[in-house]
């Protein structure tokens, strides 16, 4: 347990310097597009390779390799580097070319061949396809470095692994410093630009975490070509195929949003959801993830247990402890969402009325986080068990009511995008009840996680009538000002009310973190 809360901790601190760093670079290229169709049509572009990273890289393809990899491992070293060398090697095989007809098709379809929006129109498309064939080489070596992430954290490293997104979003900051200095002042030039700096990027990522294995004699020379049948790495990649969707809903409900916010609403409105997604991403990354990703080994070594009572103790902790974190950071951000945002992204080509539109379609959006990170956790408990069916089921009905939700919402509301990450916060609440419940057929029922919700929420309420009333800086005043009295001191406040919440309740949840 002991090595599970330094796992976490050392997971959150690497991901809060990431994200910071990404939230310099969002404040960038908000600042420099705006929210206009330029804007959303890189947005949109770069929403299919990310997506794709998501699914087959750190989603699926981590999910089903992991515990194979740790089982292999125990048994016999030199089988898991096969397994490993096997898995990347498909990698390979299969999305290069993938990545090759998809370039090539976006080069040459023509942008008249596909449904334009009203804002941008052929132009929109066209910069589209080029985005595209550009983008979608970030694809490989993203795949290739998430699974290497995970064949990292078996071996109980996590803080490199952890960091790389710090050096894509440097790279990506750089490109947006230099856009100027460089003569490029049209938008579209611009985004092109970025796009080129992403590609590389992605080798970048791949070269930080493929060195270490390497050099530890963990990883040779990558092994082309599908796996044979019986072997472990074909048992990794049928794995897979279902997780594919049940530990992908969030990023599935995210691209639906942002092709519903791109054609239904306006090009460029899919920024509010990109922003909204993102500052869902920042506690999100240094609470609930940071929990899944360090407890996932654990469970995955208990579930070769007979009875897994075990494996529900460690999960029932994890779950509260996922609650513990995630439910004041939710309120927390709802409360601040106007100075949030404001701070972060005001300023160039970003003004009042796109600073309204991302407050509203964040609140939503927030809303749903200890939802979204228990039902992650669930999921990787499905798949410690070697369950990956139930996820999937469970994930694909949800996607489909949560986009007759959105639709609905956007048709008969005036929300707007805030409709679109509504639908996706109850989607995500109904994630983790339909997989709470179905996972007490694979372990015995625990303590149960309503006395952990009712702490929580007594201590979320002490903080919640104490936030709102330590902003001290007035609305006109600079916005480093508002940063320190509207921000830093509020959510400082805030965490001393709560834990000291907590500590008067005598919290478990707290005393298990404290004593460890």
């Amino acid at each position: 347990m002991t090595r599970l809360v330094r796992a976490a901790t050392s997971i959150s601190a690497i991901t809060l310097m990431s994200r910071i760093f990404g939230l310099v670079r969002d404040r960038l290229m908000a600042q420099t597009l705006g929210a206009g169709w330029v804007q959303g049509t890189f947005l949109l572009a770069w929403t299919i390779p990310n997506l794709m990273r998501r699914l087959l890289g750190e989603g699926a393809l981590s999910a089903s390799l992991l515990p194979q990899y740790a089982k292999t491992r125990r048994r016999d070293p030199a089988a898991a580097k096969l397994l490993l060398e096997e898995v990347m090697g498909a990698v390979v095989s299969i999305l290069t070319p993938i990545c090759l007809v998809v370039a090539t098709a976006s080069l040459l379809i023509p942008a008249e061949w596909l449904p334009a929006p009203e804002e941008g129109g052929t132009a929109a498309i066209r910069l589209l396809l080029i985005l595209n064939s550009i983008l979608f080489a970030y694809s490989l070596p993203i795949c290739l470095a998430a699974v290497a992430t995970g064949a990292l954290n078996t071996l109980g490293s996590f803080a490199l692994p952890a960091s790389i997104p710090i050096a894509l979003n440097v790279i990506w900051i750089a490109a947006l410093l230099a856009a100027k200095p460089l003569g490029l002042l049209v938008d579209t030039d611009v985004a092109t630009l970025v796009a080129g700096s992403l590609a590389f990027g992605g080798g970048v990522q791949l070269l930080i975490v493929i060195t270490p294995l390497v050099r530890r004699g963990e990883l040779g020379r990558m092994r082309l070509g599908l796996p044979k049948r019986g072997t472990p790495a074909f048992t990794v990649f049928a794995m897979m195929l279902p997780t594919v969707l049940g530990m992908s809903l969030n990023q599935i409900s995210s691209i639906i949003d942002q092709l519903l916010a791109y054609y239904v609403i306006e090009p460029g409105s899919n920024m509010y959801v990109y922003l909204a997604n993102r500052l869902l991403l920042f506690p999100h990354a240094l609470t609930a993830l940071a929990v899944a990703v360090a407890v996932f080994p654990k469970l995955a070594n208990e579930a070769s247990d007979e009875d897994r009572a075990k494996m529900r103790k460690t999960l029932d902790l994890a779950a509260s402890a996922t609650i513990l974190v995630t439910l004041p950071a939710a309120l927390g951000l709802i409360l601040l969402a106007d100075d949030v945002v404001e701070v972060l992204f005001s300023g160039g080509r970003f003004g009042a009325e796109e600073v309204a539109q991302t407050v509203r379609t964040s609140i939503c959006l927030v809303a749903g986080l200890p939802f979204l990170g228990l039902a992650q956790l669930y999921a990787r408990a499905f798949y410690a068990v070697g369950d990956t069916a139930t996820p999937a089921r469970t994930a694909g009905q949800l996607v489909v009511l949560n986009v007759l939700t959105s639709v609905t919402l956007v048709l008969t509301t005036n929300l707007g995008t805030a409709a679109l990450t509504l639908a996706s916060s109850l989607a995500s609440m109904g994630n983790a009840i339909a997989l709470s419940a179905r996972f007490r057929r694979h372990a015995p029922a625990g303590i149960g996680l309503g006395s952990a919700w009712l702490r929580s929420a007594a201590a979320t309420g002490a903080m919640a009538a104490v936030v709102p009333f330590a902003r001290i800086a007035p609305a006109d005043a600079p916005l480093w000002l508002r940063a320190g009295g509207n921000l830093a001191l509020p959510v400082s406040l805030g965490i001393l009310v709560y834990v000291g919440a907590h500590a008067l309740m005598g919290s478990p949840e707290l005393k298990a973190l404290r004593r460890r």
